[in-house]
């Protein structure tokens, strides 16, 4: 107890170190994460504004220029007499003069003019080529055609500049009657706002992205539109992707996380360039070393209450170790008393601690120990060995079931603290004998925990004495089967208790034949020797397994179990008919009965003990009234074919018979049912060829 109370309080203090130090942490841990989960929204957010100030004002004035250049009316003359001027080369070098212009005095790197009238691409240094539609290097040109956009920004190769990635700003030329007569653009090397986006990257840690309203990449640091890679298929936030694409309007910022990953997006869509810039703060290696300094924390929390339980213990050791001493010497003393007093009495008795699932007492110990059982298996394991290693087959699982601790404490609350079971137990695996368990259930206040104590009795003399009273209780005392209450009592529990869907069984009542004429002519004693008889053929004709009991004078109650077709137990109850009517039951001379059997079926025609025996009975009547020496089965309209007169009643009917006829059943084929001594005389025949087979 004292014991106990030191380790409570010990276990507290450390709880509380635990509480304090990682409440310490936690919260040091969320304060350098809130601050730094601050300083990236800034530093993004600012980020994203200056890049977007930047990128607006870098292509401002290409947008303005192109736009410019498509409203200039010398461009539009230069058009309109294209036709007219084509293969004259001072027309060519005003125009190209035309374009250079521009290129040189806003300092682009490419300057171009197609004709929709000739598409013929002319370029600050001649005539380019022309563009024909189902070239994929023309899909630009023929898509803005179709579009809606008074100017557009593709990024392309550009062929005039040995295929140079090239951002290219597209305007239509509008003649007077708004029919678009030509396109004029302005390019800029794609390097150059690359060297722009990664000076951003670089300087702030960030990814930087411009991306058309599908999701392609138009310019990163790594791409461009001419590669074609779309960036919702490479980042982690692809959930966002319908928000960022589809907002135009205001700057979006969220937090992602997949995994361990986790980073912070701002988005803002351009509207001169319709674009939209992305830029991204990947935050993940911040957050895995903030994650590991609040683990290292948590492990010198570790480390601490770890040095402090030590210490502790060594304490508590040094202290306690006399009182442990003592406890166990008066346990043992205790345990030692309690068996010599009750060794006369009892087996053996064993303590277990319910709540703990644990055994008790040195001397329970000490018996699980003899069986192969460590001492510190759990309560329910041990007994589940003790089942399997000891005890019979059938008797296991109520064994289990009935000392289970889950069980055991179920019975205890519902207000129960005696059990008792009887089983048969065996030490060697070969010879049982019947033991009682008796148990007794009680609360422990010391820890508050629900116990028990078994007491083992060896009770196989009086069991089997009183399994023996049982039985002779349940037997007919002339015949030895099972007399008309536990016939009953027997046959009522199994159909109760089948559960199987397919089962077929059969209920039989089997009645004897004018039984009343045997006792008038032949006296009781006889009749009696004829029951016995009888029974004795019974048992031989049908299983173990199925039940036979004497539920009145001449008349049994027959349970086949488990039966097979309904064609083979006709072919079965045929066969017992025969043979009871061919059995001399005399005692020194021939005495020939016959039987009646009625016959039910389990399900078909009932499933109670009640049902199946009015069905079967009415059977037996059927047969009565039809001739007797037969079987019926409940629900057929027709007597069975196969049946047999009682070779009593043939030899009458021979022996009465002047001219010694033999007598044939009204069968096909026709079969010799008897013959008398006068027609063997006559014919010459010997018994042996005339006997009926069966």
């Amino acid at each position: 107890m004292k014991n106990k109370t030191l380790v409570n309080t010990n276990l507290l203090v450390c709880i509380i170190i635990i509480i304090g130090f990682a409440a310490t942490s936690f919260i040091s841990y969320r304060s350098n994460m809130g601050i730094y989960e601050q300083d990236v929204e800034r530093v993004s957010t600012l980020t994203s504004e200056g890049m977007y100030n930047e990128i607006t004002n870098i292509f401002a004035q290409p947008v303005s220029v192109s736009l410019t250049m498509a409203n200039d009316s010398l461009l539009k003359s230069f058009l309109a007499d294209e036709s007219h001027n084509m293969m004259d080369a001072s027309y060519l070098a005003e125009m190209q003069q035309y374009l250079n212009g521009y290129r040189e005095k806003y300092v682009y790197d490419s300057v171009f003019l197609v004709s929709t009238e000739t598409n013929r691409y002319y370029h600050f240094n001649g005539i380019d080529r022309v563009l024909t539609q189902g070239d994929p290097e023309n899909i630009w040109y023929y898509s803005f055609l179709a579009g809606d956009e008074e100017y557009s920004l593709n990024v392309d190769n550009d062929q005039a500049d040995k295929n140079s990635i090239t951002v290219f700003v597209n305007c239509k030329i509008k003649g007077q009657d708004g029919a678009v007569v030509g396109v004029v653009g302005v390019g800029l090397k794609v390097d150059t706002l690359q060297k722009l986006l990664r000076r951003y990257e670089e300087r702030y840690d960030i990814q930087t992205y411009l991306v058309d309203n599908t999701g392609v990449i138009e310019i990163s640091p790594e791409n461009t539109g001419y590669e074609n890679v779309n960036l919702f298929d490479t980042v982690k936030y692809t959930e966002h992707k319908t928000d960022i694409l589809e907002n135009r309007e205001t700057r979006q910022t969220f937090w992602y996380t997949e995994g361990t990953e986790s980073g912070y997006v701002v988005t803002r869509y351009e509207p001169n360039l319709k674009w939209h810039l992305v830029v991204e703060n990947d935050t993940t290696m911040v957050s895995q070393q903030l994650h590991w300094q609040l683990y290292r924390n948590l492990l010198i929390i570790f480390v601490i209450i770890l040095l402090v339980l030590v210490t502790i213990t060594i304490v508590i050791k040094k202290y306690n170790e006399q009182i442990i001493k003592l406890t166990i010497s008066q346990e043992m003393e205790y345990q030692k008393l309690l068996h010599e007093t009750t060794k006369e009495l009892y087996e053996n008795i064993s303590e277990f601690d319910i709540t703990h699932n644990c055994i008790v007492g040195v001397n329970t110990a000490q018996y699980f120990e003899s069986l192969g059982i460590r001492t510190n298996t759990s309560y329910d394991k041990a007994l589940a060995i003790v089942a399997k290693k000891q005890i019979k087959t059938e008797y296991q699982k109520g064994y289990l079931d009935t000392f289970q601790s889950e069980h055991i404490l179920e019975t205890y609350n519902s207000g129960i603290n005696h059990i008792v079971y009887d089983f048969l137990i065996s030490d060697d695996a070969h010879l049982y004998h019947w033991v009682r368990v008796t148990a007794r259930i009680f609360f422990w206040n010391s820890d508050h925990s629900v116990r028990m104590i078994s007491y083992r009795k060896n009770i196989d003399e009086e069991k089997r004495r009183e399994l023996k009273l049982i039985d002779e209780v349940q037997r007919d005392a002339m015949t030895g089967i099972y007399n008309k209450t536990a016939t009953e009592t027997l046959i009522g529990k199994l159909l109760e208790t089948e559960k199987d869907p397919e089962a077929k069984h059969a209920f039989l009542i089997l009645d004897i034949d004018n039984f009343k004429t045997v006792n008038d002519t032949m006296g009781h004693a006889f009749g009696d020797h004829v029951i016995c008889e009888l029974v004795n053929e019974i048992k031989i004709q049908f299983c173990e397994q199925d039940i036979v009991g004497r539920v009145g004078g001449d008349e049994f109650a027959i349970f086949m179990r488990n039966i097979g077709t309904l064609e083979s137990v006709k072919q079965k109850l045929d066969r017992i008919c025969i043979r009871l009517s061919s059995k001399d039951f005399g005692e020194g001379q021939s005495y020939y009965i016959s039987c009646s059997i009625g016959m039910s079926q389990f399900r078909k025609d009932g499933t109670g003990y009640a049902e199946l025996y009015e069905k079967a009975d009415q059977a037996l009547y059927y047969i009565k009234r039809h001739g007797k020496a037969s079987f019926s089965v409940f629900g057929e309209n027709e007597m069975n074919k196969a049946y047999q007169a009682s070779r009593r009643d043939l030899e009458a009917l021979l022996n009465s018979a002047t001219d010694g006829i033999t007598k044939f059943a009204c069968t096909t084929p026709l079969t010799v049912l008897d013959f008398n001594e006068k027609f063997m005389e006559l014919s010459g025949r010997s018994a042996k060829e005339l006997s009926v087979p069966g």
